[in-house]
């Protein structure tokens, strides 16, 4: 198995650079799903499915959302399938971010 080490934030502001970090974790996915996530089972699924690839990840998408405007900004830094990655997305709120990111930050 090629490593996978990967450290997610969720922040509340537009951007990683200035926003307030509230919540992080660590997800490893091989050669056992495992980090302090609350769900890596499903993280790493989610990952799979996508090829690793963040901005594929898709959430519930069924679910209505108000359209308050209340910005959550997303990191995912580290090590996937042996290569470095590196993403940054800002969600309207955390409706949204559940939504459209599903199991992958949901913690």
């Amino acid at each position: 198995h090629a490593p996978n080490a990967l450290v997610l934030t969720v922040a509340k502001g537009e951007t990683a650079r200035t926003a307030t970090p509230l919540r992080a974790v660590t997800l490893t996915c091989a050669p056992t799903p495992g980090g302090t996530h609350p769900a890596p089972e499903a993280a790493c699924a989610e990952l799979r499915a996508v090829d690793g690839r963040f901005s594929a990840l898709r959430g519930d998408q069924d679910r209505a959302c108000i359209k308050i405007y209340d910005p959550l900004v997303v990191t995912a830094e580290g090590v996937w399938e042996g290569q470095r990655v590196r993403y940054e997305r800002t969600f309207g709120n955390s409706c949204t971010l559940q939504t459209e990111a599903g199991p992958v930050f949901s913690f």
